[in-house]
């Protein structure tokens, strides 16, 4: 991540993260759905977001398309009958940077509202300062076919006291009652010093057109604290459940000297009555990056669906980076990089 790299190098962080349990029931796939090579040559997919179209299943995902790990990264789709074997939709990416502020548009995040499809994305910027990306937003008419209505939606405050001053990214979009509810990641100021805080904040929309101002709605919780080198959440993701809004996030560590310093090591759920505040965290994480031999590195932005009896996640992940060497040498394919898959029984999960 790019925040990861501008912003923590410089702080005084945690030892590594300790060793953490996930929650039982899950079942989780060993090894990615999608792994890197798959469906496009050297394609290193991560950051899936994943929509049911009557039977069709369709993944937003992304990769670098030119040199691998760096800019230009872009969004794709791809489909399937069945959430699990994808084919692309096209070889060309949904949306590029020309004509925009930004030189990769990540993170898509993708739903139906009001007869239309909108994408919001992290948009990259080239010179990251003061802030190293924002928030945009596109439309479609089919889920296929894109156009950028906004490049920024959402941008920093650049008021170092503010809960999202130095940045916001990694969009999540949810359909709340009439309401389009957009979740973020927001990077602030930590009193007292230590990492960045890192939370999730909420902007909201009757039309899909214009927004309310952000609100913080999760900060960092007890289970991670900033003393064992946790700075907060990343890539928010939700789904409406039961009546309520649950909110599934990466779980973000700052290690001095790791190998990149800011890592994502867990994914976890809040749940809340309307989705605006009030979010109670489960006693544990989801998955963690001990749940697979692949996931040895990170393990990062979740999807969720609510079908066919069973609560379905996609998440990225890959292996440590000083285990990437056999990736590289394949040609950027193989089973170190890419989409992993993992469900539960709906009755399982409270």
């Amino acid at each position: 991540s790019l925040a990861g790299l501008v912003l923590y190098g410089c702080f005084e962080t945690g030892p590594p993260p300790p060793p953490m349990i996930s929650q039982q029931g899950w079942t989780v796939a060993d090894k990615p759905q999608l792994p890197a090579g798959r469906l496009k040559d050297r394609a290193l997919w991560n950051d899936p977001s994943v929509v049911k179209v009557g039977d069709q299943y369709r993944l937003y995902m992304t990769t670098s398309t030119g040199e691998p790990f760096k800019p230009p990264v872009l969004p794709f789709l791809a489909t399937s009958s069945d959430g699990k074997s994808w084919s692309l939709a096209s070889a060309k990416p949904l949306l590029t940077p020309e004509g925009g502020p930004y030189v990769s548009v990540e993170t898509p995040s993708v739903v139906r509202f009001r007869g239309e499809w909108h994408m919001f994305f992290t948009g990259i910027y080239g010179n990251p300062d003061p802030t190293p990306m924002a928030i945009g937003h596109a439309l479609s008419s089919n889920g296929r076919d894109w156009q950028v209505r906004e490049w920024t939606v959402l941008r920093a405050t650049g008021t170092a006291t503010d809960w999202n001053s130095y940045l916001v990214g990694e969009p999540g979009a949810v359909v709340v009652g009439n309401q389009l509810h957009v979740y973020f990641s927001a990077v602030g100021a930590r009193e007292g010093g230590g990492p960045p805080l890192q939370s999730i904040g909420l902007i909201t929309s009757a039309d899909g057109r214009s927004f309310d101002e952000p609100r913080l709605v999760l900060g960092q919780g007890p289970n991670y604290p900033a003393s064992k080198g946790f700075a907060g959440y990343s890539s928010p993701a939700a789904i409406v459940r039961k009546g309520k809004v649950e909110l599934y996030y990466s779980v973000a560590h700052v290690q001095k000297g790791a190998n990149p310093e800011w890592q994502q090591v867990a994914v976890h759920r809040a749940v809340s009555a309307d989705g605006r505040g009030e979010f109670e965290e489960d006693n544990l994480p989801i998955l963690v990056r001990d749940s697979n031999g692949w996931t040895s590195g990170e393990v990062l932005a979740p999807s969720l669906l609510a079908d066919d009896g069973l609560i379905k996640i996609w998440y990225g992940g890959h292996v440590r980076n000083n285990d990437l060497g056999p990736l590289i040498q394949r040609g950027f394919s193989g089973p170190e990089f890419g989409i992993g898959y993992a469900t539960i029984a709906d009755t399982k999960l409270r």
